[in-house]
């Protein structure tokens, strides 16, 4: 049950990673980086979500194809090394599975928290 939550949640994820990364509007001013704001999370979690983000659409365009072509016991196999990678890739950002389910369900319903994650994604990395 906790694979079959952790999948949709990264899925999730995946799919709210494109419209992230497609809008590009100029990055307003970044909040201090280690204050909360919106949705309760640092600007440092919200860049790991976006590197966590970015893995797992990766590992999604890998795998789309596989999972469309595959049936039955294959199918299964493949969604389960997906989601390995993907949990992998979730940890490696310094996030753990449930914590980046828990911001991706976030920043799906909160607008605010979507426009701050991108203003964090985009803005100009200290010199």
């Amino acid at each position: 049950m906790r694979i079959a939550i952790l999948a949709a949640g990264l899925l999730g994820a995946a799919t709210f990673s494109a419209s992230a990364q497609a809008q590009t509007a100029p990055a307003a001013e970044a909040p201090a980086a280690a204050a909360p704001a919106a949705g309760g999370f640092t600007d440092a979690e919200l860049k790991s979500f976006g590197a966590a983000m970015t893995e797992i659409q990766k590992i999604n365009a890998e795998y789309s194809p596989k999972l469309a072509g595959a049936d039955g016991p294959t199918k299964a196999t493949v969604q389960k090394e997906m989601i390995g990678k993907m949990s992998t890739a979730v940890q490696a950002s310094g996030l753990s599975p449930d914590k980046y389910n828990q911001m991706s369900a976030a920043v799906q319903k909160d607008n605010a928290l979507r426009q701050r994650l991108t203003q964090v994604l985009n803005a100009e990395p200290a010199a």
